[in-house]
């Protein structure tokens, strides 16, 4: 369930223009991260693979605190953009990054952090929580053999995606036509 509201999250957002409403249907993405990491915990946990529940769960406690980092500068940027364009339209800004350096750095940073690109929080958490999911094969029971793998598949289609709703975001609103 977490995978499929990670992918829902993350689709709802590409077809977004409005800058809040795609942080917003992100958010729905990041928390579908956390409660599929919290699940294979629980997964891990009834099976007695204590180590690799206690990873599962660090990333899903890891992803929370690091998504709290992320979208709270993700929103003072979206806000401090509503503040100085009155829009909330992405197709209405363009350009901003020579009138706004500095939020542009800022939200940068965090869309970069929150897309999971490396060297950044939210790249380790969600590492913690594939490599979780490459330690379900050791689980007993056929059921979890199929549902954990296409959960992790889920996962990555959810992380790739996010990756080029930041990528659109960052770069209509900042690099795109004034």
């Amino acid at each position: 369930l977490g995978a499929m509201t990670a992918v829902y999250g993350v689709v709802a957002a590409l077809l977004e223009v409005d800058i809040k409403r795609v942080l917003a249907f992100s958010t729905i993405e990041n928390i579908g991260m956390i409660f599929g990491a919290l699940g294979l915990a629980l997964a891990f946990q009834a099976k007695h693979f204590e180590a690799a529940a206690a990873l599962a769960l660090t990333a899903a406690l890891l992803h929370g605190v690091n998504h709290a980092f992320m979208k709270s500068a993700l929103f003072m940027g979206a806000g401090a953009l509503i503040s100085a364009t009155g829009e909330r339209s992405l197709e209405r800004y363009g350009g901003l990054i020579r009138c706004m350096p500095r939020t542009a750095a800022g939200m940068l940073i965090a869309a970069a952090a929150i897309a999971a690109l490396p060297p950044l929080n939210g790249f380790v958490s969600e590492w913690l929580l594939f490599q979780a999911v490459l330690a379900s094969p050791t689980l007993p029971g056929w059921l979890l053999k199929l549902l954990i793998p296409a959960g992790g598949a889920a996962f990555a289609l959810a992380a790739a995606l996010a990756a080029a709703l930041f990528v659109r975001l960052f770069g209509i609103t900042f690099l795109g036509r004034a």
